[in-house]
């Protein structure tokens, strides 16, 4: 669904001040003039909540085929057996689902499995929060919540000129390029560990750049990362490298 930067701002304030009881008739008003209100109010709330909870499923569930079953099926059968051919092929065309499945995944490198493990995106700032001070940033904030990894990586790129040592920019920029499999290019963002030194993504751009090593095969550069930038998850990704 597409949600103008100004609209997302009014529905996420008026969710905040619906939970507090403080929404105002101006509030109202304002809300009133947006198409599709309640399809975007349900969109927003609903992307919220996964923000807040990092919900992200994993790469496995890429391969999950979605069977809605039929009322009628659960019922007890009218007939007292199956075919047997239709018994066969039912579990010849099965075994060739999981064959898929399981060649998909071992095709794979241990690099990529760690990679596939561990990478979740950064959830992102809110929308209102204002550490750069620039419109531009926070629309493509907008398209980066809503997984619009290209369309953010654009408009930052207009902005980073401007601010080529801005750490949250080049964070998310780094971040992005990664959540596109783009991991040359995130490391371009990522790499220079000086930029964030004291900064609040310090710890955070020390793991997405060890994963993009991780994922290029890279481990003892990704070791040294993570040593050199300790934390809860830097510390798990160390040991499992250490394991392999």
């Amino acid at each position: 669904m597409k949600i103008e930067f100004e609209e997302w701002n009014a529905i996420e304030t008026y969710l905040e001040k619906n939970e507090a009881g403080e929404v105002t008739a101006h509030l109202k008003q304002s809300l009133d003039q947006i198409p599709n209100l309640d399809e975007k109010i349900k969109y927003v709330k609903e992307t919220r909540e996964d923000i807040e909870d990092c919900i992200r499923m994993s790469k496995i569930k890429e391969f999950q085929t979605e069977v809605d079953v039929d009322e009628e099926v659960t019922r007890k059968p009218k007939i007292k057996r199956l075919k047997m051919s239709v018994f066969f092929y039912s579990v010849a065309a099965t075994l060739i689902v999981l064959f898929g499945i399981f060649w998909m995944l071992n095709t794979k490198t241990p690099g990529e499995k760690i990679f596939a493990e561990n990478f979740k995106p950064d959830i992102g700032l809110p929308l209102k929060m204002s550490t750069i001070g620039n419109y531009g940033f926070y629309e493509g904030m907008l398209d980066y919540k809503q997984e619009n990894y290209k369309e953010a990586i654009a408009k930052w790129n207009t902005i980073l000129p401007a601010k080529p040592h801005n750490d949250t920019l080049n964070y998310f920029l780094g971040v992005a390029n990664l959540a596109l499999g783009n991991t040359v290019e995130s490391l371009e963002y990522l790499r220079n560990q000086e930029l964030y030194k004291g900064g609040m993504f310090e710890q955070e751009a020390a793991y997405y750049a060890a994963l993009a090593e991780i994922k290029d095969g890279n481990f003892k550069k990704a070791e040294i990362l993570l040593r050199n930038n300790p934390s809860p998850d830097n510390d798990k990704l160390l040991k499992q490298l250490e394991n392999q």
